[in-house]
Order: structure tokens, then C-alpha cells, then sequence
């Protein structure tokens, strides 16, 4: 899901020698001195890519001993390419290749490097010549090679012609796992279902092990990719879990679980995966948004604020979103500790940076809107629903602003087609049924509050706005239901404990109307409504003669 963003421009290149990178620091080798060049050779050639820093260090002093060897300066520019400092790699490459032109592991290696900093047509001709060389493959192979010139032209003839050459190359070799991944590739460009793709990354997972100098990460990345276009969330949580098993540090697939947990409302698990995420890399502004993000969803603001304070400040790599986010949730997050205020400011710095962002207007919207200034609120949900007219959220609040402007008409239409975009949105059928109840459209409003509870039989608004709807059709048996519902859930609601005394006092249960309204009165002693009832039933139960028994 997540590609790792295009190095910002070429860098010019001057390598007379050997260039020197810092690297963190490591233990002396304590033959450091040692001047035997085939005990450097040796150490940069079987250093896992795990230990890059200490395989080119080792490659750095045999190329200092032996610096006319090709394949010295070929193994270091193959790491270079691995830790993604491309135009060191290309320097090195190209020191490779002077010595020996024929060398299809380093013109590829060196294809791969000018493609990643968006050179595509020396890339493309590294490639070609990496095919036509067809020698010395080292630990590359020519199904990386036309991969990578398919991925260059990226055209339907290119992936046509690539599926040919990997079926040609699987005749040889059937289980060849990286033929078989590519050509998953190859067929999902060309829009073949997704069970066909699906399946080819199944059969390379199965096959020979032959990941090239990758592991078998790739597959289970790609197959994560495809399954999360397909909405597949479930499958893609278990690849990248499978992922996860093989390479547990590696930041990026941490930050795309996060993300998918995130679509699949599980926060918390989603929150989990973004904390790896930063212990892992503690400076990316992505995943630090993501973080601030789903901490506001778990309404945890003083940490989602020092997250965002964190992005902000961050390395500057957003992947698809920019510092605006992080400042639009920043809002989020001082709206949530009661201060509108500066709510306001982080968000019209948002929308300052970026006019096009729908969602900051929807918060700015939000923001105004507790601020009672409603004209300003209106003029910000409009400006979201210029944006994206599809934006179930934008008419949500354009009914709330509609409403605390006493337009209950405009508001009913607003919530009417919020509820066309979301169907499934509890809260907008709860706010739909409160503007038809106070138009007189009870029935509707009833209709209205059962679909909230039908999308969440939790939500205390339901409960309340059909017991409101119920009392209003004069059905007070089914109204005590739902206000006993209310208190249930919520047993500090002082409103709906008013609500629960006077149904009942309708149904001439005094004694328990009563105590429903002593138990509202307590909660808040404002309630005025609860306290004219209590008095009125308290006195009328004294005037009421209490009926003598009989002796025996």
C-alpha cells in the first residue's frame, strides 16, 4: 500500500575515489588495520543487507585495498541501492561498470536507482542493457530487470509483453517466486479479477524461494495491496501480519496496518500499530498524524496534541497528507480539552495552507458552530460541500448550523441528504429525527429514531428522540420503555429522567413518577420541568385521601 517517496531531484556526482557515508557508529573490528584485502572481500560479500552499515564499511576498506575490482564496487552499489541512497549508489555503479561493462546485476542495480530518483530514461536503457547483456546476474535475475523496464514504460503493451517473458521464464523454472510475483504484477495492471492476481501471490509464496536479494515481504505487501483495493480489510490485516513475522522493524508495513485497522474501526489495535510505528521511526510526520488521528478518535487529546505538535515538526514526510492534517487534527484535539479558541486558529491555519482540504472546513464548521457564530459555520460547511458535494458529514453539520438558525426546513433537507450518503450513520438518523419532530412530523421522527437503533442500539440520542416521538403520539407505554432505555445507558441523564417521571405521572404511576423526578432534581437542579411536576404530584398525592382498611 505505501510507496516510499521519489528522491526530490538528481544530485550531482564527482566520485574520483571512494566515497565515504556516515554510518552509525559500530564496534572497532579489531582487524581494522589488517591489510589483506580478501578478509575485507570476504566480510562485504556475506554481511546480510540487515547489517548494511557494517557490510559497507567492510566494502569501503577492501575497495581502499583493492579498488580495480568490479564486483567490490558492484556489491557496494547493491547496498547503497538497498538502504536507498541512490545517487551514491549510481557513483558506485558506475565505478562497477567501468571495469566490467558486461555486468547485468549492476546495470540493473543502477536501473533501479535512476528510476527511483525519476530518471526514467536512463533507467530504461540500464534496464535494456542489463537484458541484452544477459551476464553476470549475481543475485539479481532478468525477471527484476523486466520488471522494472515494464514498471518504466508502464504502458498495457509493456505488461502484455512482460507476462510472455515470465511465462517463458516459469517454463524453465515453475516455481520461480519472483517470476510468479511479477507476473501478478504484470496481470493486476492489466485489470485481471482479483482472485486471478490473488492467486499468482499464493503460487510465489508456495514457490522456490527465490526472492532476489528481497524476501518473501514483497509478496505478502503485494498481496496486501490488492486486497485492500478490493476492501478486503480483513486479508489485509493477516498479510500484513505475515509480513510483519519476517521483518518486525520495518516501519512502513507497521504504518499500513495501522491504517487498515483504522478503516476497519479498531482504534485501538490501530493505535498499537502507530506507536510501533514511531519507536521505530520516531521523526515521521506521517505516522505521527496517523497517530494524533486515531488518538482523537479515542478522544485522548493531550497526547494526540503533542502527536501533532510532534508531525508538525516532524521529517516532513507526509505520503499523502501534509502539515494542513496535522493542523486540522490539532484542532480536533483542542476542541475536545475545551478550547475553541485556538480550535479556531490551528484550524484556519489549515485552511490557509490548503483552501482544497473539505474536511478542515467541515471542523472549522464545527468549531464556529459551538462558538455560536452560525453565518461563519454556515459559510464553512457550504465552502466543504463546494468541495465535495458527496460529503455526508458536510450536510450533517450544514442541518446542525440550519437548525440553531431556527431553519428547520433547510435543516431537514440537509440531514435528508446526509442520511442518501451514510444510511448506516446512527447519529445523522438521530439529528434527522429531531428536526421532523420539531416540524410536527411525528410519525416520521419515530421512523427516524428506530433507524438510529437499528444502526446502534446504543446510542442514548435514539432512545431519547423515540421516547420524545412516542410521548408526542401519545403511546406512553412504549415511551417509558425507551426512556428506561435512556437511563440505562446513561443514569445521569436528569433530562431523561424528567421525561421517564412524566410519562409515568401520565400514566398514573405516582409513586414512581415521583421518584423518577426526585432522582432528575438531584442530578440538576436546574431542571425546571422536573420541578414544577414534582410539585404538582407531591401535592396532589397529599390531597389524596388514603382508603382505610377494614377490621377483620
Amino acid at each position: 500500500m505505501i510507496n516510499l517517496p521519489l528522491h526530490p531531484k538528481w544530485m550531482p556526482l564527482a566520485l574520483l575515489g571512494i566515497v565515504l557515508l556516515p554510518f552509525p557508529v559500530i564496534a572497532r573490528d579489531p582487524f581494522q588495520n589488517l591489510k589483506d584485502p580478501n578478509y575485507w572481500i570476504q566480510l562485504c560479500n556475506i554481511l546480510p543487507r540487515t547489517k548494511a552499515a557494517e557490510a559497507l564499511a567492510a566494502c569501503e576498506r577492501a575497495i581502499e585495498l583493492r579498488p580495480g575490482d568490479a564486483k567490490l564496487w558492484a556489491r557496494y552499489g547493491a547496498l547503497q541501492v538497498g538502504q536507498k541512497q541512490y545517487p551514491e549508489a549510481i557513483a558506485a555503479l558506475d565505478q562497477s561498470l567501468k571495469r566490467q561493462a558486461n555486468n547485468s546485476q549492476a546495470l540493473t542495480d543502477q536501473c533501479i536507482a535512476l528510476a527511483e530518483l525519476g530518471q526514467p530514461d536512463p533507467a530504461l536503457a540500464a534496464c535494456n542493457k542489463a537484458l541484452k547483456v544477459n551476464a553476470n546476474w549475481g543475485d539479481r535475475s532478468p525477471v527484476t530487470a523486466q520488471r522494472y523496464r515494464t514498471t518504466i514504460l508502464g504502458t498495457s503493451a509493456a505488461y502484455e509483453a512482460a507476462i510472455a517473458f515470465y511465462d517463458q521464464a516459469l517454463i524453465k523454472e515453475p516455481q520461480d517466486s519472483l517470476a510468479l510475483l511479477y507476473r501478478g504484477e504484470a496481470v493486476k495492471k492489466l485489470g485481471q479479477p482479483t482472485s486471478v492476481v490473488i492467486e499468482s501471490y499464493k503460487r510465489a509464496l508456495e514457490g522456490n524461494g527465490n526472492w532476489g536479494v528481497d524476501t518473501p515481504v514483497i509478496a505478502w505487501n503485494a498481496r496486501a495491496s490488492t486486497l485492500q483495493e478490493a476492501g478486503q480489510l480483513e486479508l489485509v490485516v493477516q498479510s500484513l501480519d505475515r509480513a510483519l513475522q519476517i521483518t518486525p522493524k520495518d516501519a512502513a508495513t507497521w504504518l499500513q496496518l495501522g491504517n487498515t485497522l483504522r478503516q476497519l474501526k479498531r482504534p485501538t489495535e490501530a493505535l498499537i500499530a502507530y506507536n510501533r510505528t514511531i519507536d521505530l521511526r520516531p521523526n515521521w510526520s506521517q505516522a505521527l498524524l496517523a497517530q494524533c488521528t486515531v488518538l482523537n478518535q479515542l478522544r485522548q487529546a493531550e497526547p494526540a496534541l503533542a502527536a501533532c505538535q510532534k508531525a508538525i515538526g516532524g521529517d516532513g514526510d507526509w505520503g499523502t497528507g501534509d502539515s494542513a492534517n496535522a493542523w486540522n487534527q490539532q484542532s480536533v484535539a483542542l476542541m475536545t480539552t475545551n478550547k475553541p479558541e485556538e480550535a479556531l486558529a490551528a484550524v484556519n491555519r489549515a485552511v490557509g495552507m490548503r483552501p482544497e482540504l473539505g474536511e478542515a472546513w467541515n471542523d472549522r464548521a464545527v468549531v464556529l458552530w459551538y462558538l455560536k457564530r452560525y453565518k461563519e459555520a454556515l459559510a464553512s460547511a457550504q465552502t466543504a460541500l463546494e468541495l465535495n458535494a458527496d460529503d455526508a458529514r458536510a450536510w450533517a453539520n450544514l442541518g446542525r448550523i440550519l437548525r440553531s438558525l431556527n431553519q428547520p426546513d433547510r435543516a431537514l433537507t440537509a440531514y435528508t441528504e446526509a442520511i442518501k450518503r451514510e444510511p448506516q450513520n446512527a447519529i445523522i438518523w438521530a439529528n434527522l429525527s429531531a428536526v421532523q419532530w420539531s416540524l410536527g412530523e411525528h410519525p416520521a421522527a419515530l421512523v427516524s429514531a428506530n433507524q438510529a437503533l437499528v444502526a446502534n442500539p446504543k446510542l442514548v440520542q435514539g432512545w431519547q428522540n423515540r421516547a420524545i416521538a412516542l410521548v408526542a403520539l401519545k403511546n406512553y407505554p412504549d415511551a417509558q420503555h425507551s426512556y428506561e432505555q435512556v437511563v440505562l445507558l446513561d443514569k445521569a441523564n436528569a433530562d431523561a429522567w424528567t421525561g421517564l417521571g412524566l410519562v409515568l405521572a401520565q400514566m398514573q404511576q405516582v409513586p414512581q413518577a415521583i421518584t423518577a423526578l426526585q432522582t432528575a432534581v438531584s442530578l440538576n437542579p436546574e431542571q425546571s420541568i422536573a420541578q414544577k411536576a414534582l410539585k404538582a404530584l407531591t401535592e396532589t398525592q397529599q390531597k389524596t385521601p388514603v382508603p382505610k382498611q377494614s377490621g377483620l
